[in-house]
């Protein structure tokens, strides 16, 4: 199986268009700006993507449908930030991208903008941190108990101080986040007319929540924080796994997991602690097919220092070692006679 590694980026712009002036409603809270808003000079988005497939998916130019924009006014020019727009959704009700609510250029002074893929509101963990100075950040979390739907984690390259006359605003995302997949194989004997099939895999002891901060130099992010207080697991009975049976080695590692079992975890050097637990049974393949026989768990430490780079898909390549395995059979068997217990009593008569 073939995975893509993810160095596309996605290429947005934010469009001006004219108006006639008029009463506008929106949600901003304009009142704490000197300037008032330009309503004749709305934000909208010009994209050409068609629906999105999953949230897990990789994010590309066809299945993305919502980010999320902040915006700051006359940044750097000011002792602290001013946030003209926190955390608007954008999304494509019809033939145009906008922010609900709608959002406008002001009058005077510039905008700088920070975006991010997919919108924290249609998916779990991503918590945008504004800061009183300088660049803001995304805190994001993995959420273990959600695999099926991890997201593709993209931020966009910051549009610092613009105005109306710029035209188009250009937004390029990049992937923030490590993929995470396992080939697997084994060596070894397993009883004979059985098969080695991988039931349980879980990451241990991994950064779990790190804050990612925009930045001016390419990949226009960095990563910082964090402490190994997560685990992830993928499980066969959750559809994370593929139900194949291992090959023998030296046939090839084949990856393990399906579509749903994508880990889109965060960048990091991982602790020493950082392991890999897997769970493995024998099944009876003759001569009643797929008869779970016998279980085993295994674990292997991940070499230290290993790190996961952002925009980046790791495989690990495991061969799976079953030893000379023989099944338990209990034959022969005897039951003792039962005995009295030895106690002395005396006789009871009830009237």
């Amino acid at each position: 199986m073939k995975i893509n590694r993810l160095v596309n980026t996605i290429a947005l712009v934010l469009c001006v268009v004219s108006c006639s002036k008029g009463d506008y409603k929106s949600g901003i809270d304009y009142s704490q700006f000197n300037p008032e808003p330009d309503t004749c000079s709305p934000l909208q988005v010009n994209v050409g993507v068609e629906a999105a497939t999953r949230a897990m998916d990789a994010l590309t130019m066809v299945n993305l449908v919502d980010f999320d924009v902040s915006a700051i006014w006359n940044y750097n020019a000011l002792p602290q930030n001013k946030w003209y727009m926190k955390q608007l959704k954008v999304t494509k009700p019809s033939t145009a991208w906008v922010t609900t609510p709608m959002s406008y250029w002001t009058v005077t002074g510039n905008l700088s903008f920070f975006m991010y893929a997919p919108s924290a509101s249609s998916v779990d963990g991503i918590t945008p941190v504004y800061s009183v100075t300088g660049m803001p950040a995304i805190e994001y979390t993995p959420n273990p108990d959600n695999i099926n739907d991890m997201p593709d984690l993209c931020m966009a390259r910051p549009v610092l101080n613009s105005t109306k006359e710029i035209g188009s605003v250009p937004a390029v995302f990049h992937h923030t986040l490590t993929q995470i997949w396992f080939d697997m194989n084994y060596e070894g004997t397993p009883p004979s007319g059985y098969s080695v099939k991988v039931e349980n895999v879980k990451l241990r002891n991994i950064v779990g929540t790190r804050t990612a901060t925009y930045t001016t130099v390419p990949p226009y992010f960095e990563w910082s924080g964090g402490t190994p207080d997560a685990d992830y697991e993928l499980k066969l009975s959750s559809s994370h796994l593929r139900d194949m049976y291992l090959s023998l080695k030296p046939a090839p590692e084949e990856t393990i997991q399906n579509s749903l079992g994508g880990l889109y975890l965060i960048p990091q050097t991982l602790d020493p602690s950082a392991c890999i637990e897997i769970t493995y049974s024998f099944f009876d393949t003759a001569p009643d097919p797929d008869v779970r026989k016998a279980t085993f768990t295994k674990s292997v430490n991940i070499p230290s220092p290993s790190v996961w780079p952002a925009n980046r898909c790791i495989h690990y390549k495991i061969t799976v070692d079953v030893g000379v395995s023989s099944p338990i059979n209990l034959s022969g068997y005897s039951i003792d006679d039962w005995t009295e217990s030895g106690s002395i009593h005396a006789d009871i008569e009830f009237d």
